[in-house]
């Protein structure tokens, strides 16, 4: 049947709507000279905070209410915090150049979104508005935690090794976001031989 998947894609759009995902992104290619900077971050960047934040009291107002099921609650959790996740994934991938002080800034905004949704924290965020509400579930933290992570740790990859992993990884990734790895790494080298060959491997991939 294709309800479920309409059920998934519609609670999927009203979550990234509900954490303001279009800003998110927005912001995150904003920090470009951040992303591109040498020198080393001893923080994350601001608009990974608000995200938590912003997470944490959708979940204060729905867990609050009675107008959701504690199924439908979890599942409406589980999606929203994919959807966190997902537009880490989504802003990274637009950001045209990034030095390896930057790529350590991405992994340290992705650990700040991970331990910000961590139940107890997501509590304690708003236990004064909400103080009688539970934590959420664990949801699919740790599983999209792994999955942003992978994609970030292979702009470190040599050249080759980037198209192994996609070749191997393609299906659990969108084009736009195999296409970056090529686009940024060529953009870091200024390697114009392997941005050609690489953006005519990637599509070959996924056309195959």
């Amino acid at each position: 049947s294709i309800v479920p998947n309409l059920v998934t894609q519609a609670t999927r759009l009203a979550t990234v709507n509900s954490i303001s995902g279009k800003d998110v992104i927005f912001q995150i290619i904003c920090c470009g000279r951040v992303w591109e900077g040498h020198n080393m971050q001893e923080q994350s960047n601001s608009y990974v905070d608000d995200l938590c934040e912003r997470s944490a009291f959708l979940w204060g107002y729905m867990s609050s209410s009675t107008r959701l099921s504690p199924p439908a609650l979890q599942y409406t959790w589980d999606q929203l915090v994919r959807s966190a996740f997902l537009l880490l994934l989504e802003g990274f991938s637009k950001v045209p150049n990034c030095s390896t002080e930057g790529r350590s800034l991405m992994s340290m905004d992705l650990a700040t979104l991970f331990h910000g949704l961590i139940p107890e924290t997501v509590q304690a965020e708003v236990v004064d508005d909400y103080p009688s509400i539970s934590p959420p579930p664990n949801a699919c933290r740790e599983e999209m935690m792994r999955y942003v992570d992978a994609f970030v740790k292979v702009f470190y990859f040599p050249n080759q090794d980037i198209i192994d992993w996609i070749t191997v990884n393609w299906g659990e990734y969108h084009l736009d976001h195999s296409l970056s790895l090529i686009t940024s790494k060529s953009a870091g080298s200024k390697d114009k031989r392997f941005m050609l060959h690489g953006k005519k491997s990637v599509f070959g991939i996924y056309n195959q």
